[in-house]
């Protein structure tokens, strides 16, 4: 029994291990100021408009894929996200001023799954997930923009621009368009776009925790603790749990999640900060729920995988 638990317990650790340390690697270069801050903003930038594009983009281009497949996980994920942030904005006024309100729910809510989501399942299925965590994450982007808008401004007009503009969707969904016209992608192009794809992800683990004000997390803050609390507890087991009910197994189990799972996005800050004058939260939550992740991460995935569902 408890080599079985020790097993599972590794499986998990091996999904956020590496993680982890890349993250830790950002911290350290922070530290010995070989990234700074004018690093950390040029690397998101690249990140955000080139390295995940040609990431999302051959992930969707160059596997298969099939609708019918897809429709059921990224249905499910979306209907659920829509839920929880219902129930979140009617629980919001409980825990935390109203003025807070919208900040706390997108605090809780939107999971880095740009980065680290696709992170955690690259890690946990090979790069033969990749397309099908693509595709979700795409209709998830999709959705939290949406969501995010709606709870923190009256100014609707503001979804279809920035939906329209966001190049992970365009990257997703030009390479979706591809493959279903059967193109062929020339070499030189797919080896030029794959060398971008590999940088995405280590580069942005490495940004990531060197931008982070670790520091900066007060255990004073209720509004953060019971942020961190939903974004990293009672969401993921709450959805995961009706995932099991609903009948996912195995990897479209664990795509939900790892994406779920995953720490609140850096995008929640810079929304919180263009809309609300409350976005200092925001930065602590991101933070916070990043510093636990592994633990909560390794231990959902544990018990997801000790029970046989993934």
């Amino acid at each position: 029994m408890n080599n079985g638990l020790f097993t599972h317990l590794a499986q998990g650790f091996n999904v956020t291990a590496p993680i982890l340390l890349v993250l830790a690697l950002g911290v350290l270069f922070r530290q010995r100021k070989w990234v700074d801050g004018h690093f950390v903003e040029v690397g998101n930038r690249l990140i955000f408009y080139v390295f995940m594009p040609s990431l999302l983009f051959l992930a969707t281009a160059t596997n298969p894929l099939s609708k019918y497949e897809d429709l059921p996980l990224v249905s499910f994920g979306v209907v659920a996200t829509f839920c929880v942030v219902g129930l979140l904005w009617l629980i919001a006024p409980f825990l935390v001023d109203r003025t807070k309100r919208g900040v706390f729910v997108q605090s809780s809510f939107r999971s880095n799954i740009g980065m680290i989501g696709l992170a955690l399942c690259l890690n946990a299925f090979g790069e033969d997930a990749l397309g099908r965590a693509g595709i979700y994450a795409a209709a998830m982007i999709v959705g939290y923009n949406v969501l995010s808008i709606m709870v923190l401004t009256a100014d609707r007009r503001m979804v279809l621009r920035n939906l329209a503009a966001n190049p992970l969707l365009i990257g997703v969904f030009a390479g979706i368009l591809w493959n279903q016209l059967a193109l062929p992608l020339p070499q030189a192009v797919e080896g030029a776009m794959g060398y971008l794809a590999r940088m995405a992800l280590p580069l942005a683990l490495i940004c990531i925790g060197g931008s982070l004000a670790w520091r900066q997390i007060s255990f004073d803050h209720p509004h953060v603790l019971w942020a961190a609390l939903f974004k990293m507890v009672i969401i993921p087991v709450c959805v995961t749990s009706a995932a099991v009910w609903f009948g996912f197994r195995g990897e479209d189990l664990g795509i939900l999640f790892l994406m779920v799972a995953a720490p609140t996005a850096m995008v929640a800050f810079v929304m919180a900060k263009e809309m609300t004058p409350h976005s200092e939260g925001v930065a602590e939550t991101i933070a916070l729920t990043t510093l636990i992740m592994p633990v909560t991460v390794t231990a959902g995935f544990a018990v997801l995988s000790a029970l046989g569902f993934i």
